[in-house]
């Protein structure tokens, strides 16, 4: 827990809101995560929103029901009060059942914006922001390879320390993959591509938020 002045959404006309002790808070490190899950044989879309649809919500990707597995979000593109975030690090993850071709096809064509209301603040290729975790290992076997976005250590990720963003209760933020045709990516005719390709196999793509979060003394 820590103690100090709370932000304004936690108080309204002078009087402070929290149910046990004024000015204190929980405060402890955190992460909001979700998941962007490409079906086999489907082709890619022009954009994908993660941190849009909460925890209990349909993904339109799926048309699943959200459980916690895919999210820990309980609303779309903002947190509930007194939920924050001082925003440490971002972090894309690529679940071990992809394929190589179809991460290189990820990586080569879609880049990131990450908007603080309707500033952005992150922008970028994917392979920017390691995760800095996944799978790491050997194996006596043959046929089996995992890849992972960056090197699978907590120290690999890339961390914004005193640069660090801060999310208020309620303000919206939003993450968006925008497709954007690489000159790598050609048609059988050796041209260029218009529209997202077709993956071979797919899979799951887990981001998280990592940082520091409030939450009320109960």
């Amino acid at each position: 827990m820590g103690s100090g002045a709370p932000p304004s959404a936690y108080s309204a006309k002078g009087r402070n809101t929290n149910s046990i002790m004024a000015n204190w808070v929980d405060r402890c490190p955190w992460q909001y995560w979700d998941t962007i899950t490409l079906l086999a044989g489907a082709a890619m879309a022009q954009q994908y929103n993660p941190f849009s649809v909460p925890i209990g919500s349909q993904d339109p990707l799926t048309n699943l029901t959200k459980n916690k597995l895919q999210t820990n979000m309980r609303r779309g593109n903002q947190f509930p009060p007194p939920n924050c975030l001082l925003l440490g690090a971002i972090c894309i993850y690529f679940e071990s059942n992809w394929l190589k071709a179809d991460i290189d096809l990820v990586l080569q064509n879609y880049y990131m914006e990450f908007r603080i209301d309707e500033k952005i603040f992150h922008e970028g290729y994917l392979w920017l922001y390691p995760a800095g975790g996944g799978l790491s290992g050997t194996t006596d076997q043959t046929g089996q390879a995992v890849w992972n976005n960056g090197i699978p250590a907590p120290g690999y990720a890339r961390r914004y320390g005193n640069w660090s963003k801060y999310i208020a209760p309620e303000q919206q933020f939003s993450m968006v993959l925008n497709w954007q045709a690489s000159q790598i990516l050609t048609s059988a005719a050796g041209n260029p591509t218009t529209a997202p390709p077709t993956l071979t196999n797919g899979g799951t793509i887990r981001i998280y938020l990592d940082g520091f979060t409030d939450r009320s003394v109960q």
